[in-house]
């Protein structure tokens, strides 16, 4: 755009404008009413809509067949009376001589001649059942009789109701060169038209009891064919009331849609329960650390600022002033290592993979106790045999050599700030062919049975180590249980015999990873 140019108009933006909703749609009161059934009885209603529709197709083409039928019938049988002249030519000559015998038939016959002469030939039985034809309106003339075809037409009785199929046929001369009349024979068309009324009947009486059966059958056999579903919506009622272990009776064949959709919901029930599950124990994990840390930095905090406040108002003496410095130093310490023994726990209950390997945990053993010389050269330190011989046999086994060595770790320093100076210590390592079994062993005033179940609790002190004066954070057995557990192993403390305390570890020599 060049300079001085003026700007292009922009037509004015509406902010937050609300667009227009439109309407739902009107429904029917068909739709209305069609929304509100179950579907059981809609999938009844349509399969028994859709069978009286098959039954009326059925019922009209059986009864139109029949007709058509009967009707060719009679149509025969008038085609030949008339191609062989044998009934038409006894009644002409009864008509034109003027005799009124009728023929013993369901037969009508109507001769006229082109001089004026006609009659008609029927049984009384015939005329008082069916009636006679109407034949006003047919025309006998000379030009029109020889124009007529043999073929059968259908003529009203004068009784209501009824008709007649007939035929004209022209009436030649005795030397057969010439018409001189027509001739009329007709048969009735009520017994035909009674057979196929009786046959409709019969239909629509078969036809009804079938409606009838078939709405019953289906309705039942749908509410059947639906009663997984009804257990489907019986245990998602469940599920929202909070039973999350509720699950669907399989009863039909993978194969099936039903069978499938039992499974698959099955199945989705199963990871939303365990997703809860995670989501519950994760947000107690968190609780609980947050417990834990509150409940624990309460004191060394409140000793901090004690001194420190102390301090600031000038009461503490210069010659005390170092010792309040290392007071302050010691509970800072310490809780250095009570965040970091929380994050550790924190961490674990996480679920992070252990790092495996295949070690030997004899010489794990032995450099806990190398270690555990140069804390304290003063005590008697040995790696034996479950049987309490010099260990020789290197044992191998599978898990996260880092942690179970911090597992070692954790049990000599308890050792070292519950135990006399001074005092042995042992770690003895064996097998029974599938588990390892490790035993840190002391000699002190050994465990109260009632405390040797709580003490790898978190935060858990026995009654001879409340002062907190070991610097303990009151966590190191609570890692110890978690990375065992973490292993499928199992730890229990037991009394050393001739006193002092015994914490055994059972291992699984192999460690199979679970999905």
């Amino acid at each position: 755009m060049r300079e001085g140019q003026p700007l292009p108009s922009v037509p004015p933006v509406k902010l937050n404008a609300a667009e227009p909703t439109q309407p739902p749609p009107k429904r029917s009161l068909f739709q209305r009413f069609w929304s509100k059934l179950p579907l059981t009885n809609q999938l009844a209603i349509i399969t028994t809509l859709l069978l009286m529709l098959s039954v009326a197709v059925t019922s009209i083409s059986t009864t139109l067949l029949l007709e058509n039928t009967l009707q060719e019938q009679v149509d025969s049988q008038l085609v030949d009376t008339g191609a062989t002249r044998t009934v038409g030519n006894q009644a002409l000559t009864l008509i034109k001589n003027g005799q009124a015998n009728p023929i013993p038939s369901t037969y009508y016959i109507y001769g006229k001649w082109f001089d004026g002469t006609s009659g008609q030939l029927v049984s009384s039985s015939t005329a008082e059942h069916y009636g006679i034809p109407n034949i006003k309106g047919i025309d006998f003339s000379r030009k029109a009789v020889a124009s007529y075809k043999p073929n059968p037409f259908t003529i009203e009785s004068n009784i209501d109701g009824a008709k007649w199929r007939a035929i004209i046929l022209p009436i030649s001369s005795a030397d057969g060169k010439e018409y001189i009349g027509g001739v009329l024979i007709a048969l009735p068309l009520k017994d035909t038209a009674d057979a196929v009324d009786h046959t409709r009947l019969l239909l629509g009486l078969t036809g009804v009891a079938m409606l009838c059966l078939t709405a019953t059958v289906a309705t039942l056999f749908v509410g059947h064919a639906l009663g997984p579903l009804r257990e489907i919506e019986s245990v998602a009622g469940k599920i929202a009331k909070g039973e999350l272990s509720a699950r669907i009776n399989v009863t039909q064949s993978s194969n099936t849609e039903i069978g499938s959709l039992q499974r698959s919901l099955n199945s989705m029930l199963t990871q939303n329960e365990h997703a809860f599950e995670a989501r519950t124990h994760s947000q107690e994990r968190m609780q609980r650390f947050i417990s834990d840390a509150s409940h624990e930095l309460r004191t060394p905090l409140a000793t901090v600022r004690g001194w420190g406040e102390l301090y600031q108002m000038g009461g503490v003496p210069p010659e005390q002033t170092d010792e309040v410095m290392g007071r302050i130093e010691s509970e800072a310490k310490r809780m250095a290592r009570l965040v970091e023994d929380l994050l550790q726990l924190a961490r674990m209950d996480e679920g992070r993979p252990l790092e495996v390997t295949h070690f030997n945990v004899s010489q794990l053993a032995r450099e806990a106790i190398s270690d555990l010389i140069v804390l304290a050269p003063d005590r008697d330190t040995q790696v034996l045999t479950l049987e309490g011989e010099e260990l020789e046999e290197e044992l191998f086994i599978d898990g996260d050599r880092e942690r179970l060595s911090q597992v070692l770790t954790n049990l000599l320093s308890n050792v070292l700030a519950y135990s006399p100076d001074g005092s042995p210590v042992e770690i003895a390592v064996g097998t029974n062919g599938t588990h390892t079994i490790i035993e840190v062993r002391d000699h002190g005033p050994g465990i109260d049975p009632a405390d040797a179940k709580k003490v790898f609790d978190r935060f858990y002190r026995t009654e001879s180590s409340r002062n907190r004066n070991t610097g303990g954070s009151g966590l190191g057995l609570a890692i110890v249980a978690t990375i065992i557990k973490m292993h499928r192993g199992k730890v229990s403390m037991l009394n050393t015999p001739g006193g002092g305390a015994t914490v055994r570890i059972i291992l699984p020599n192999e460690y199979a990873v679970v999905e």
